[in-house]
């Protein structure tokens, strides 16, 4: 597969790693431990991840603060928020995503949506496949049958609950953060397109993406399933991070509320709904270019994501050419 476009797009971005490891096995797959060192820092960091990150050539490690600010406040480690149609946390997805991890015989945990828990399981099943057969394993006697079991759940992982939001969802840290977990961020991103190579483009979308509605339309739908629908990805096709809100508040001269994301977002669109949906119209075609670079690498899911923030920001242009004014449930 030629990736170079994609390739082009991040480096674009003036991220490079401080060292560019070989990522991958003889087998055409990224590292277990590595994936596994790479879960752990999307939890809060502890005193004991320091010599991790320095495996990894990165010698400063984060804050607990610098993980407050990304993780906490503006871009959220779980699939739910990203997948499921509230864009929050728990829900219809969380339950899928819990499902799954029931369908392979495992009890979820109580976060079983977030980005840790998903690569770890992710790890532990790629470890599985590589001890099954090996005679000193517990996994010595699988058969074949199970043997393709495990990997046919591992790469339903990657492609079902992995591929739709995490390269997207990197893709913003590496824009917004800086330091370790921009390095983090882009070190994963490319450990997991060693791993969407190997497994290839899905056949079918992700049943997350099948079953989601598009973004509503505030002059059918009304103002408050709009605000709701632009803060959920999988509508919208966008990750809107309160960054990108304060970015756009500056630009326009507008004031920012603090506090949620959508309060700060209803106070931008009573203040100037005109120039703020023109403003953030460009924000959704800008981050389609980003989906339009994964067609590649993800197949159809990067095109139902290109879709969707194409089609955000052609609403969002043609709400702000006719002068509509939205407000926390009304639209004149």
């Amino acid at each position: 597969m030629n990736l170079l476009k994609y390739d082009g797009h991040v480096r674009n971005q003036g991220l490079d790693l401080p060292l560019d490891p070989d990522l991958s096995q003889e087998s055409g797959q990224a590292s277990v431990d590595l994936i596994r060192t790479l879960a752990v820092f999307a939890e809060a960091p502890a005193s004991e991840h320091i010599h991790l990150w320095k495996t990894l050539g990165i010698e400063e490690s984060p804050s607990a603060s610098d993980y407050a600010d990304i993780f906490l406040f503006q871009l959220y480690p779980y699939a739910s928020v990203h997948l499921g149609p509230e864009g929050m946390l728990g829900g219809e997805a969380r339950n899928r995503v819990a499902g799954f991890w029931g369908a392979l015989g495992r009890n979820p945990p109580s976060e079983p949506d977030h980005l840790a828990a998903l690569l770890g399981l992710y790890a532990t099943l790629s470890e599985q496949i590589g001890l099954v057969g090996t005679s000193s394993s517990e996994l010595s006697n699988v058969s074949e049958a199970e043997a393709l079991m495990i990997t046919q759940g591992r790469d339903a992982l990657l492609q079902e609950h992995i591929a739709p939001w995490v390269p997207a969802y990197l893709e913003r840290i590496i824009e917004i953060a800086s330091g370790p977990y921009r390095s983090w961020a882009l070190f994963l991103d490319k450990v997991l397109r060693v791993e969407l190579i190997r497994v290839g483009c899905p056949k079918q979308l992700p049943l997350h993406l099948r079953e989601s509605l598009p973004l509503a339309d505030p002059r059918t739908d009304g103002a408050d399933a709009f605000i709701s629908g632009l803060l959920a990805p999988v509508r919208a096709g966008i990750i809107l991070a309160r960054s990108d809100l304060a970015r756009l508040s500056s630009e326009l001269d507008l004031g920012l509320r603090a506090g949620e994301r959508r309060y700060a977002l209803e106070h931008l669109l009573s203040q100037d709904s005109t120039g703020f949906l023109q403003s953030l119209a460009a924000e959704s075609a800008r981050q389609a270019v980003g989906h339009e670079h994964r067609r590649e690498l993800l197949g159809i899911t990067a095109d139902f994501f290109l879709d969707r923030a194409l089609k955000t920001s052609e609403l969002l242009r043609t709400l702000s050419d006719g002068g509509a004014r939205i407000t926390a449930g009304t639209v004149s």
